[in-house]
């Protein structure tokens, strides 16, 4: 079979990194008699509830495959960096307060209202968050985060004289539909489509009747989704990983879907009734390639390349099977005859530890934050993760990168069982760099945004860069866009998306990135928070997306 008909999965080829016998990466944690299984594999917190002490439950490890001998006895996996840091009780209740939230940055957020009209009506109930406080219409916090995050229908349209390299169409949290122009040139073909981290249920959790669940709901179901050519998975958390979602992705795109999992994750998709031949699981630096046309590669035959990637986080669903499975980001290139595009999608993790609970720094309270960004010392007590820069120099900065801006559901949700004010909840909350070495908060999104794409549009000598045809040049007509994922959806209160809106645009302001709320386009800067704000050529924009919203970054 030479070409593919619209119903057949793309044609895969897997690469995986050359290991040496007897040295195991750095990431996997292999056991001795030094190193039992019974022993957690990763010093660190695998979530807020790894609080805990946690060990691998499966006696005599788990078999990963290798490039050489076929398999290897993996006990778990850890973060092999020293940017991983486990806070001392200390540093916990120092990062701790209670009282009412003064951020300025809510109010930064809530004053891009004033320019917005005002409407007497209450979105429909199918699309407005579910904050206690909403029907306080327009005035309370829930209502000025449901004028300000919005759910919109998704358009799943796709043109590639409009959308030449990528077509992004954020689901919520770190759910994503990225189309890309289609693999066989021929009329009528259809668009590649990736999916990364779906989650269409309301509850992130073992349970719909228990757990975390959406204030924002989903802003179209799985049998909305046009037919999904391969679904990306970072790594198993429940917010991440949705049973019923996966299985209703398997039952609508069964003829065309293929699954990308990092090391351990297989077992639980073949468990769930999915084929093995249409799972495949990665380590850290294994490639792939997706194509019509299998034989004929060559540099200019268009194909989609994949890398699983590192990332600084964790694993685990039952509480003792923390870090027993691996997580990662991904890396794809699309490459064709008219060039190479590179997006990275960073899944879940953190980038660095900071020690001091005043940082970030905030804006002035009360004062005009508009003003030209300035140079801002970054906590350099301890040392931000490498792996970001290292995927920029093995395979060449992103055009599109989607970063998580905010921590994950588990704390804020623990905290709704307490029903007061905050001005008289015992239940504190913390400051984001707590836990900014394993959720990335929006300072440094925009800090590992500018690192993993400040070489494109120069010329560099990097040999390394697999990822390009054209080593040692990375050029591009157009600025790198960021998309805001992990953000807005599993929410407890109106506050909590209105202080992420206004970290971001702030983050964003001091360090020279340009935050919009949509593309901006020739005429008029219809996304954008203020009118006539135009960014330059070759400002970097990250942008917050309304769930449901596209846009078509060139």
């Amino acid at each position: 079979m030479d070409n593919l008909t619209p119903s057949d999965p793309l044609h895969l080829h897997v690469n995986r990194k050359p290991q040496r016998e007897s040295t195991a990466p750095p990431h996997h944690v292999l056991p001795t008699r030094a190193f039992p299984l019974r022993l957690k594999p990763s010093s660190g917190w695998s979530s807020y509830l790894s609080y805990l002490p946690s060990w691998d439950p499966f006696p005599g490890g788990r078999s990963c495959p290798t490039s050489n001998a076929g398999t290897k006895t993996v006990a778990g996996f850890r973060n092999p960096w020293p940017s991983w840091y486990t806070p001392t009780c200390f540093q916990v209740w120092h990062h701790l307060s209670w009282g009412e939230d003064h951020d300025p940055c809510i109010d930064l957020a809530a004053s891009h209202l004033r320019h917005s009209p005002v409407t007497d009506k209450l979105p429909e109930k199918r699309k407005r968050p579910r904050f206690n406080d909403v029907k306080d219409w327009p005035g309370s916090a829930g209502a000025k985060a449901a004028r300000l995050l919005r759910i919109e229908t998704p358009d799943f349209s796709f043109d590639s004289s409009t959308s030449p390299h990528a077509k992004v169409t954020w689901l919520g949290h770190a759910g994503v539909l990225v189309q890309l122009p289609a693999l066989d040139a021929a009329k009528g073909s259809r668009p590649i489509r990736c999916l990364f981290d779906p989650i269409f249920s309301m509850r992130c959790s073992p349970s719909q009747r228990a757990g975390p669940m959406r204030a924002y709901p989903p802003p179209c179901c799985v049998q909305d989704l046009p037919p999904i050519d391969a679904v990306f998975i970072s790594h198993n958390h429940f917010d991440h990983l949705d049973h019923d979602t996966i299985m209703a992705i398997w039952k609508s795109s069964k003829e065309t879907v293929r699954f990308f999992v990092p090391l351990g994750n297989r077992t639980w998709f073949v468990d769930c009734g999915i084929s093995e031949e249409r799972v495949t699981e990665m380590d850290w630096w294994d490639s792939a390639t997706l194509c019509s046309c299998p034989g004929k590669e060559s540099p200019t035959t268009p194909s989609l390349q994949i890398w699983c990637t590192p990332a600084q986080h964790s694993s685990g669903r039952v509480g003792l099977d923390a870090n027993s499975t691996l997580w990662s980001s991904w890396y794809l290139c699309r490459q064709s005859p008219e060039g190479i595009y590179r997006i990275f999608f960073a899944g879940d993790t953190g980038y660095q530890f900071h020690g001091s609970p005043d940082w970030p720094p905030s804006p002035p309270s009360g004062k005009n934050t508009q003003k030209p960004h300035t140079q801002v010392s970054d906590d350099t007590e301890y040392p931000p993760c490498p792996a970001f820069a290292e995927i920029r120099d093995r395979l060449g900065p992103p055009n599109l990168l989607l970063l998580p801006v905010a921590v994950g559901s588990t704390y804020f949700y623990f905290r709704s069982f307490v029903p007061l004010p905050d001005w008289i909840n015992p239940f504190p909350r913390h400051s984001v760099g707590i836990t900014a070495g394993i959720h990335m908060p929006p300072w440094d999104a925009v800090r590992v945004f500018k690192l993993m794409t400040e070489l494109l549009g120069k010329d560099t000598t990097n040999e390394g860069a697999s990822g390009s045809s054209d080593p040692g040049k990375f050029t591009n007509l157009h600025p790198p866009v960021a998309i805001a994922i992990h953000w807005g959806t599993f929410a407890t209160k109106g506050t909590e998306v209105l202080k992420t809106l206004g970290q971001l645009e702030w983050a964003c302001q001091q360090q020279g990135v340009h935050f919009a709320r949509s593309l901006p386009v020739p005429d008029k800067e219809s996304g954008t928070h203020e009118p006539g704000e135009r960014p330059r050529k070759e400002v970097p924009i990250f942008i917050a997306l309304n769930h449901g919203q596209s846009v078509a970054p060139r």
